[in-house]
């Protein structure tokens, strides 16, 4: 899933852990030569995907009192992991690409997501107890084993993509809430700041359930996003 806005943005939109979205993301920024290349990664979980997290992590949710978040988060990596298994691609695999794609090309990096942490953090807050119930058991039938490896390229399109933010829109409101729309306005500020702050032009690769909330903030050429959350909380 690919937009563009004006001459200078391009949003790849990336079907998170589905093989097709390689090529994709290395092909638009192989085309674009871009001055920067933003990825919907915060430092915390660039440092998960580039192997350098600390593994006193339980230890030191413990200690914030965080557990919460902590095991949702690890609840998350594990659908994430059953995914990748089913597709043939690690997860993570398409961000990964786009860092070292930006590598080549002499593209700077820049990592635009909220941290994980605060997300999860505010994950718990919201969501009421049934909420979390339900999103416990989607998690779980998530776990479940898949079977054989299947062809999921349609997820990027774009009705495919309306059609899975609507249905957990649905189910889930106040996940929605903070998985999409706080985080589509963090990163379009972040965006609107890269657009402000440089010359050249930017590819920014998110996942495509991203792609509609960004295109309709930015596209209207409000680049001044009011930022509910501290950019580097």
């Amino acid at each position: 899933m690919l937009r563009k806005l004006g001459d200078r943005l391009t949003l790849v939109g990336v079907a998170h852990v589905l093989p097709k979205s390689k090529g994709e993301t290395r092909a638009a920024i192989e085309r674009e030569l871009p001055e920067v290349v933003a990825v919907e990664l915060c430092p915390s979980r660039y440092a998960a995907l580039m192997g350098k997290v600390e593994r006193a992590g339980a230890r030191a949710a413990l200690r914030a009192r965080e557990l919460s978040p902590f095991i949702l988060n690890k609840f998350f990596h594990l659908l994430q992991t059953k995914f990748a298994r089913r597709t043939g691609m690690p997860a993570g695999e398409e961000m990964l690409t786009a860092i070292k794609s930006a590598q080549k090309v002499g593209a700077r990096v820049e990592l635009i997501d909220r941290d994980i942490n605060v997300t999860l953090l505010r994950l718990v807050e919201r969501m009421g107890a049934r909420e979390k119930l339900r999103l416990f058991l989607e998690l779980l039938l998530g776990l479940l084993p898949f079977g054989a490896r299947v062809e999921l390229e349609r997820l990027t399109e774009n009705e495919i993509v309306v059609h899975l933010l609507s249905s957990l829109k649905r189910a889930l409101p106040r996940a929605y809430e903070v998985l999409i729309e706080e985080r589509n306005s963090y990163m379009a500020a972040r965006i609107a700041m890269l657009l402000a702050s440089t010359k050249g032009k930017i590819v920014c690769v998110v996942g495509a359930g991203h792609v509609p909330g960004l295109y309709r903030r930015l596209g209207k050429g409000k680049w001044q996003v009011k930022l509910e959350y501290p950019l580097f909380s």
